[in-house]
This record gives structure tokens, C-alpha cells and sequence, in this order.
């Protein structure tokens, strides 16, 4: 599918990614093969950047710190 027909859709891919916020963008493009939308993982991640979002998984550990030097 095409970038148009990827935004025309982005209700229905938006909706899918927000059941399962941690979804990966292949298991996404799974589910959405699944209710008949053939997109790439490019396609899928394409929508997120024009939209501003990261759909990089963090862990879910806390952030190392440095203490000042003197």
C-alpha cells in the first residue's frame, strides 16, 4: 500500500497500535494483514515519522546516571 493509501487508513492502523502500544511494527503489520491491509514495516514506520511518533521500544530500566567530577 502506498503512502496515500496508508494515510487513508491511519484511522484503522492508529486504532490497532493504540490496543497495544508495545506492539513491534512487524506484529502490527501481522494484525493488519489480518483485517485485510497489506502495508510494509517501511510503510507502517513512514506513518508514525510523518506523524512525530517514535515507535522505538524502551526498556523499562532505569537510566544510568554520571556523577559530576571535580
Amino acid at each position: 500500500m502506498r503512502s496515500r493509501g496508508v494515510e487513508e487508513r491511519a484511522e484503522d492502523i492508529l486504532a490497532l497500535w493504540g490496543a497495544r502500544k508495545d506492539i513491534t511494527l512487524e506484529e502490527l503489520r501481522a494484525g493488519l494483514i489480518e483485517i485485510g491491509l497489506q502495508v510494509s514495516v517501511a510503510g507502517l514506520h513512514r506513518l508514525f515519522v510523518r506523524r512525530g511518533m517514535t515507535r522505538k521500544k524502551r526498556l523499562l530500566t532505569q537510566s544510568s546516571r554520571t556523577a559530576p567530577t571535580s
